[in-house]
This record gives structure tokens, sequence and C-alpha cells, in this order.
């Protein structure tokens, strides 16, 4: 068939791996040039008092956790090195002599420690630095059981279980805009941008484990209708027709779209890849990176005129669109179920309208529409809500071309 609904050149590397950081800091404050420092400041404050009972600390443990018993410990042992004779000093507010003072400092240490992390900045330090964009997932039949002893175990029982863990980062998807419009003596051809997806994904895990991976693209079409419209010249539509146009129209409409939808986009019999450019076998090494990318770019064609002698009819307008998924995955090759780490939503609209040139076809002016071309709707981890098709056919075994009335 002339349509063509996939283009595949090889898939290239990225620059680099990313990996996660998080950072928390506190700043202190020190006087500036020339400040004096009052003898009561310079002076250790120390708190004094009996030390807290076992419930106490049980309750604090359980809404605060260990950091915030430790804390409190802390404030409640005697000073070891305060030199003999030195008097403590606790402050200018007289309360704090007393025994209120250890009440009313546990009171406000068990408010802060149980307050909920709101992401607001720490106001003893600069806030949190946001850490770069990742989605992990862990493949293993046993994955769900290792998971629970991993807080025993550190981790080690779903090494042990063979479980492998992907972290994908610098996952990106782009499309330029314009339509690409080709005009020859026969036919116009519509064609959208190349679209491009990457990714970079860390494989974890037990070497030999992870060396039975590979990495690659799935895609998936949901939608596709490449609408060319044609008409006599001169053409008035009826009453009728324009009543009911598709049934007593005159004029043509040629679709060039799928006969199966959705279905699995990419070549045919490597399944469930989108083509075998894409696809990357990880190395058996603890861990393993790596990355890959696909490219795409959807066209579609048809004549300036349908019919002939008296019932010639020439172009005036195109419409329609194909909308797509695809995702970025990795698959035991033993499996044939990929496991997705990222997906892109994208689409491609074919409208345009036609000033058709009798005289010379490939001299007609074919203006797209402000709707028209190619962009990526939304991106995303996992598998976004929808599940590609992993099996035959593809979308270039069943496209077709109906013809209808307008």
């Amino acid at each position: 068939m002339t349509q063509s609904r996939a283009h595949r050149p090889h898939g290239g590397p990225l620059d680099h791996d990313v990996t996660d950081t998080s950072v928390r800091g506190s700043a202190a404050r020190a006087p500036g040039p020339g400040a004096t420092t009052p003898a009561a400041l310079v002076s250790p404050v120390v708190t004094t008092g009996p030390a807290p009972t076992r419930r106490a600390v049980t309750a604090l443990q359980r809404s605060a956790g260990n950091r915030a018993v430790a804390g409190l410990l802390g404030r409640s042992r005697p000073p070891t090195d305060r030199p003999e004779g030195q008097p403590v000093d606790h402050g200018h507010d007289d309360r704090e002599r007393t025994g209120q003072q250890h009440v009313d400092r546990r009171r406000d240490d068990l408010r802060r420690a149980a307050r909920p992390d709101d992401g607001r900045p720490d106001r003893r330090g600069p806030a949190r630095a946001t850490p770069p964009q990742r989605f992990s997932t862990t493949d293993s039949a046993v994955a769900n059981v290792a998971s629970v002893f991993g807080a025993t175990a550190r981790g080690g029982a779903a090494s042990v279980m063979g479980a492998v863990t992907f972290d994908s980062s610098a996952f990106s998807a782009a499309v330029a805009r314009p339509l690409a419009v080709t005009k020859t003596g026969t036919d116009l051809d519509l064609s959208s941008a190349t679209y491009t997806a990457s990714g970079t994904v860390r494989a974890s895990g037990p070497a030999a484990r992870v060396g039975q991976y590979e990495i690659g693209f799935l895609q998936t079409v949901y939608e596709s209708s490449r609408n060319f419209y044609y008409e006599p010249t001169g053409h008035s539509p009826g009453l009728l027709a324009r009543i009911a146009p598709t049934i007593f129209g005159e004029r043509t409409k040629v679709s060039d779209t799928c006969s199966t939808l959705p279905v699995r986009d990419g070549d045919a019999g490597f399944r469930p890849w989108y083509g075998p450019e894409t696809v990357l076998a990880f190395s058996a090494t603890d861990p393993a990176t790596q990355n890959t990318s696909m490219q795409d770019t959807p066209s579609t064609n048809q004549p300036w005129t349908v019919g002939s002698g008296t019932t010639t009819q020439h172009l005036v307008r195109t419409d329609g669109r194909d909308r797509f998924r695809s995702w970025l995955a990795v698959k035991d090759t033993s499996s044939t179920t990929a496991i997705m780490l990222n997906y892109a939503d994208w689409l491609v609209d074919y409208g345009t309208t036609v000033a058709f040139n009798s005289a010379s076809p490939a001299a007609s002016v074919v203006t797209p529409t402000a709707t028209s071309g190619a962009r990526v709707t939304g991106t995303g981890d996992s598998t976004g809500g929808q599940w590609p098709l992993h099996n035959d056919p593809v979308a270039n075994d069943v496209a077709t071309n109906v013809q209808s009335s307008w």
C-alpha cells in the first residue's frame, strides 16, 4: 500500500543517566562583626528533671518515631561537662526554674514531632530540593512476598528471590507541530513531523537475572481516519443531499483508515515491540543501564481527482486524525508480556483546505487548518490506565480505503 503509518530509523542513546538526589540542610546564624554576646547566652542552657516514663517514650515513638524519642531523652539527661560549681542559667522566666518547665517543653516536643510534614520550607534552613522525576517498579513473581521481608532483610529478600528493580529517568516525547504538505502532478501527500520518544532505565538485582531483560518501545493506535473530500467542478448539493449527505450526496469522500481499532503499531511478527531498532538488552551486571528511543512519521496520500469523464471530481479539503500512545517498557526475554515504565499520548490532525488547479494540480494551494499538525498531549508513568496491544495484526496490515458520500 502507499499509505505509511510508521517510519522507524534507528534509535540513539541518551547522554547520561539521572541519579536521585534529595537535599535538606540547616543554616546556622553567626553574630555580625563587632557584635557582643551577652554572658547569659554564652552559658549553656540545660534542661533537667525526671527521666520520661516508659509509657511516655512508647507514646512518643508511635506518634513521632525514634528520632523524636532520642531528642527527648537527650534533653532529659543531666549535664556531664559543666564545670563544678558553675550555676545553670535557666533563662529569664522564673517559671522555667520550676517543674512546670519540663511539662511545657515535653508537650512542645510532642507537638513539633507529631506535626505532619506539609512540604513548607524548614525555618531552620533552606527548603528541601525537589528530586528528579523517576519511576521505579520491581518485576518478580514473588516481589510482593519479598517486600514483606524487605524491612528486616534490608531488601535482601528481593535479591535472593530473583526480583529485578527498574528505575526509569529522562523519559521525554516530542514532535514538531506543522503538517508537511507534498504535492506531485497526481497526488497530495500529508505527513506529520517525526515523533520521537526516549528514556533511560537502570536495572538492579541479581546480575544473572538483570541480563535476562531487554528495553524497548511499544505503540498502539486508538484512532485513525485520514479523510479526503472531492466534488465536481461547480457542484451545488441539492436539498436531499444537504439533509442526508451520506445517503443522497453526490460528492465523494475517501477515508484512509484501519479496519480494526485499536491495533498494535509496529513491525508484524516482532511482538510486542514497535520495532527491533528500539530493543536493547541489559548486560548481566548489577546494576545495568540502557537507553533507547523510537521514531514515527505517520503519513497518507490520495490522488487530486477521482472518477473520470463527466463524473470526475477534484479534491477540495481534508480532515481526520491519528491518535497514539507509546510506552517505554522492559521485558524478560522468556516472557511475552512487557512491563510499562512511562507513556506518551500524541496525535496528528490532517485538516487542510484545497484550492485545486485543474491546469496544473501540483500548483494547487493547500492550506493547513489552525488545528492541523502533530502534538504530544500527555505523558506519565506506568501504563497510564491503558494496556498496549502485544499481538498482531499491526496497523499497516489493516489499513484500508473506504469510499462514501458526503
